[in-house]
């Protein structure tokens, strides 16, 4: 997204740059848990609604008040569409039982069967039948860390894997981690994509 400004608007944004990161402290202060991708999503928000505020700014009245004002409504804003996009999703509190082995069957099953194509379902259960094999022999951390993968994939934050696992969101980080080495290094995985 490109906002067009002048000289005078372009000053105006470098000398309140400090003002987002104030914001963004200010309004997660009292949550529970920010990741750092969501910190970063949070900043170019509160960048292009400063940038925004430049834009329309009226010079009658003093800039600051009105780019605060901005750059929190961009956040709420933000955090709402989040909510609503959560909302949509299933829950993962059901917690697994330790030393059950995961089903990749059912995780990476179709939701919807009449929209598949015969050649995307091919494809897609010899995927399966190759990650499952890839699964079967290693430790729990990777066989969590792939299915962590393929939720994230379906669009499940690091803070609902966490929730699921009942573990920090960098320890399903680390198990994604060592999937991502195993599976990197499969070269009939590698075909099976392309």
């Amino acid at each position: 997204m490109t906002i067009p400004l002048n000289t005078a608007q372009k000053q105006l944004v470098e000398t309140s740059m400090d003002l987002v990161p104030q914001m963004i402290r200010s309004m997660t202060r009292t949550s529970a848990y920010v990741s750092e991708e969501e910190q970063q999503e949070l900043c170019q928000i509160g960048y292009l609604a400063l940038c925004r505020a430049a834009a329309r700014f009226d010079k009658n009245r003093p800039f600051l008040p009105y780019a605060r004002t901005l750059i929190r409504h961009a956040i709420f804003d933000y955090w709402r569409e989040t909510a609503r996009d959560r909302s949509m999703l299933c829950s993962l509190q059901e917690t697994p039982v330790e030393g059950e082995s995961l089903s990749y069957q059912e995780l990476f099953s179709y939701e919807d069967a009449q929209a598949s194509q015969p050649e995307t379902d091919t494809a897609q259960t010899l995927l399966l039948e190759h990650i499952s094999r890839l699964g079967i022999g290693q430790c729990s951390t990777i066989q969590k860390g792939i299915a962590s993968l393929w939720l994230q994939q379906q669009g499940y934050t690091s803070f609902d894997l966490s929730r699921h696992y009942q573990v920090p969101a960098n320890r399903v980080r680390a198990w994604q981690s060592k999937a991502r080495k195993l599976l990197q290094q499969d070269d009939a995985l590698y075909a099976l994509l392309t």
